[in-house]
């Protein structure tokens, strides 16, 4: 785990690669003063950057690490790991039924919604190890939060 002091720098670099992602965008599409060709990259090096800061948020340890923080990074992880398997399980159910029923498959909104569910041309899709770090990071920040509220109305 990383000290503390290094949680600041994670949501630096998030801040830095979206305000980043939106000037570039800006610069390559309304003001062409960077090549529309160099959009790609430019998107890709900040959503680098962005996971990057997510992944050094998701490694700094609390500013008051003890056991009950253990436990509940143990219990984030294990949900995370039930939503992953459900949404594998869910995924390939539909899968196994939209290549059962080839006409329902050929619908527009049915195809796109099956590319989303699992991650086929979309890099951040629900197979996306990305995506679970931030469901991690989300259920891990939503128990702090509960247990750090719980604590207050205890000592009140």
């Amino acid at each position: 785990m990383l000290p503390y002091r290094f949680r600041k720098y994670g949501y630096g670099l998030i801040i830095a690669s979206v305000l980043s992602l939106v000037l570039g965008l800006l610069m390559a599409n309304v003001f062409e003063i960077i090549p529309q060709t160099h959009t790609r990259f430019i998107s890709m090096v900040m959503y680098l950057l962005f996971f990057l800061g997510i992944f050094v948020i998701v490694m700094t340890e609390e500013k008051d690490e003890d056991e009950m923080i253990d436990s509940i990074r143990r219990r984030s992880i294990a949900t995370t790991a039930y939503i992953a398997f459900g949404l594998f399980m869910l995924t390939n159910l539909l899968m196994s039924i939209l290549h059962g029923f080839r006409n329902l498959y050929s619908m527009p909104f049915v195809s796109s919604l099956v590319t989303v569910l699992t991650g086929n041309g979309i890099s951040c899709g629900f197979r996306s190890v990305d995506a679970y770090i931030i469901i991690y990071l989300i259920i891990f920040r939503i128990s702090i939060w509960k247990m750090r509220r719980q604590c207050k109305e205890d000592q009140a």
